[in-house]
């Protein structure tokens, strides 16, 4: 890893990102929190986290074709900007407002940085091979696995104590500044850029996204593999998004530094996972690892939502729900980790430069596809159900993809041929 650190303009981008994703564990924890302790309604919530990421789900595809297109460096720094402007003047005009507009003020927030997020990540995804040589690959995802994980236990951790004592505001300012300083840092990334016609007619986007859906096609079991992870998707980002905070504001009536534990425990173990993958490097052998980590992931989820009802119901203490709960969470998080890391580097290595942009961008909407509508609904069930029908209805549907990700012909010819 110490190359990759050497490596400035790596480096650079190293730097900015981790910075701004300090200031997004910040914001998302807090808004979200916030949204529930001013409607006390997981449905609204529920909406709020689906807006925006159905449009970042529907700007992806075009955004990629952009990001194979324009200076991917710019592409960064850019929305880094916008999206920290956005959110300092948010931050500024929510004090003038009443409760009444706060909320669709904040839906408005949500989509400006959705549409932002739509180009600033393929651009991330495309620009790493291009700064790092292929056999460092692995180890530079595996710091950018560590840059999530890092972000959400300070972010989070702190949100929920400065959210205690100063309030939402103040999360706003450290947003948005947490932007505009990655964008500085990014404006000093150099890589080369070769010359691409950009004809901005429909036309031809089209034809640009037909040839990445092409591509992904003639990928031998790679379509069989995003549909089975668009619908393990569907059925366990509700638990998180959705199941977490409620059972800690809602149901179980904690304060908000409650939950940031969970999450920053959640995130630990990402980052203990993002270490290990990372200081394993090119020995990883990655269809291996895949599977190991994915199977190790499915059981940690299903002792979760075990421990979620029981708690709900009162069968188990807080005490004791902790006890087991944050080891399960860390444990889970951290062979997660051995599923997602291997597997970006893979599909980088075996997608050619000219198309990557636009590929990655294509392959995360599928993966993302349903999640919108997995947290919408989920809030729906939350609103007139329970937490129990939620964990337990999420924990049946994710068995099928799973089935399909480890046994399925395709699947098994996909993960053979990456390396």
């Amino acid at each position: 890893m110490v190359a990759l650190v050497r490596n400035k303009n790596f480096s650079l981008l190293f730097i900015g990102s981790f910075v701004s994703h300090i200031g997004t564990a910040f914001y998302n924890f807090a808004v979200g929190w916030f949204i529930l302790e001013l409607t006390a309604s997981p449905l609204i919530a529920g909406l709020y986290i689906a807006t925006g990421a159905i449009v970042q789900v529907l700007m992806t595809p075009i955004a990629g074709v952009f990001v194979d297109r324009l200076h991917k460096v710019r592409i960064l720094y850019v929305t880094d900007f916008i999206r920290g402007m956005t959110v300092l003047l948010g931050g500024g005009v929510i004090v003038l407002l009443s409760s009444t507009f706060i909320i669709p003020l904040l839906f408005v927030i949500t989509i400006v940085l959705a549409l932002n997020n739509a180009f600033f990540y393929p651009a991330v995804a495309a620009i790493r091979p291009d700064i790092v040589h292929r056999d460092r690959l692995n180890q530079a995802n595996a710091l950018f696995s560590f840059i999530n994980s890092v972000q959400a236990i300070i972010g989070i951790l702190l949100a929920g104590i400065l959210y205690a004592f100063l309030g939402i505001e103040l999360i706003f300012i450290i947003n948005g500044l947490s932007f505009i300083i990655s964008a500085i840092s990014e404006m000093f990334i150099k890589t080369p850029h070769p010359k691409r016609s950009l004809d901005k007619h429909a036309a031809t986007i089209v034809t640009d996204l037909k040839a990445g859906f092409a591509y992904i096609i003639q990928k031998q079991g790679l379509m069989t593999f995003m549909f089975a992870v668009l619908a393990i998707n569907f059925a366990v980002m509700p638990i998180f998004a959705n199941g977490f905070p409620y059972l800690f504001n809602i149901v179980l009536e904690k304060e908000a530094y409650h939950l940031s534990i969970a999450q920053a425990t959640f995130s630990a173990g990402m980052l203990v996972g993002g270490l290990l993958v990372g200081v394993i490097g090119a020995k990883l052998i990655i269809a291996k690892s895949i599977r190991a980590g994915l199977t190790a992931t499915v059981i940690g989820i299903a002792i979760i939502g075990f421990l979620m009802i029981g708690v709900s119901l009162d069968r188990l203490t807080y005490t004791t729900f902790l006890v087991l709960f944050l080891p399960t969470l860390f444990l889970t998080t951290f062979a997660n980790v051995f599923l997602n890391v291997p597997f970006m580097t893979g599909l980088m290595r075996a997608v050619d430069d000219e198309v990557r942009g636009r590929v990655l961008a294509i392959m995360e909407t599928l993966s993302g596809a349903l999640i919108p509508i997995a947290i919408a609904l989920a809030g729906v069930v939350l609103e007139f159900g329970s937490i129990g029908a939620l964990v337990s209805g999420s924990m049946v549907l994710m068995l099928i993809p799973y089935y399909i990700m480890m046994f399925s012909r395709p699947s098994r010819v996909f993960l053979n041929s990456l390396t």
